[in-house]
């Protein structure tokens, strides 16, 4: 008799041929489900290069956002190991305005809604974020209070990076002259942020007062008394108006000595009172 099995030929008694196959299959399945061999009857292949691989993946992944594209891949396997990955649902809140930064936000897939809102509920839109953007860097190197209201506005998927670790990266990577220069603009980013506040929800009173204020601590922060140089028609240009609108309310204000002392080429102003005004 002639028995062919697993590759071998068996010449005699059947039931010894079949006994000598079932234990070389015994044998074999032992060593498949010690691990030591795979289903071929060779060692398993997956490794320290299958790891290596995955995160190398991960890192290629990151590079597609357009935030990401000019990184290098180690910079971003620091970035990496630094995130975490997050999904949040339509209609979930970030953050609040004036919240503390406590994240740097990278967005995978989905839309993020920035926005703002004044006292009486009304809403300004500043940004549609969607895949690829990132936002939350301008006020970690400002005051590290976030600007502006943060709403998934379809189910999204995030990358976050806490910011203490943002900002270590970041300062590892700058000099100490990059470091002013980024916090310089920075603030700027601020400043442009309360204009877009300000020619949106206050009236033009408010906006004045609001023009006066700022100009006269930049001049003066100590002094409460603080002249200033500026035309009805720079006022205007600040805060989005006409002069016309400008000076009725430049009179209003002097009727209240919030303003006095003027002539051609400046005037003076009391920033306690111009301060009282705004509350």
């Amino acid at each position: 008799m002639v028995v062919k099995h697993l590759g071998l030929n068996y010449v005699g008694d059947s039931s010894v041929v079949i006994n000598k196959s079932l234990r070389q299959v015994n044998g074999m399945q032992k060593e498949i489900n010690s691990g030591n061999k795979d289903y071929t009857g060779t060692k398993p292949t997956r490794s320290k290069n299958v790891k290596a691989n995955n995160s190398c993946s991960k890192e290629r992944s990151l590079q597609c956002l357009p935030c990401l594209s000019a990184f290098t891949l180690a910079e971003l396997s620091s970035i990496e190991r630094l995130s975490v990955h997050k999904k949040c649902c339509k209609n979930d809140y970030l953050f609040w305005e004036s919240d503390e930064v406590k994240n740097v936000f990278i967005i995978e897939t989905g839309a993020i809604k920035l926005f703002k809102t004044s006292e009486e509920g009304r809403e300004i839109i500043i940004r549609i974020m969607k895949g690829g953007d990132y936002f939350c860097c301008a006020p970690l190197y400002a005051d590290r209070k976030n600007m502006v209201n943060a709403i998934a506005i379809e189910d999204t998927s995030l990358i976050i990076i806490p910011a203490d670790s943002f900002h270590e990266m970041i300062y590892a990577g700058l000099s100490p002259i990059g470091i002013k220069i980024m916090s310089t603009l920075c603030d700027r980013v601020k400043h442009l942020s309360n204009i877009i506040e300000n020619l949106t929800f206050k009236d033009v009173v408010r906006r004045v007062i609001m023009v006066l204020l700022n100009e006269a601590n930049e001049k003066d922060p100590e002094q409460n008394i603080v002249t200033l140089s500026l035309t009805h028609q720079d006022i205007a240009s600040m805060i989005g108006t006409v002069r016309e609108v400008v000076s009725r309310t430049m009179s209003r204000l002097r009727k209240s000595n919030m303003v006095f002392g003027s002539t051609s080429r400046e005037f003076k102003v009391n920033k306690q009172l111009l301060i009282k005004a705004m509350k």
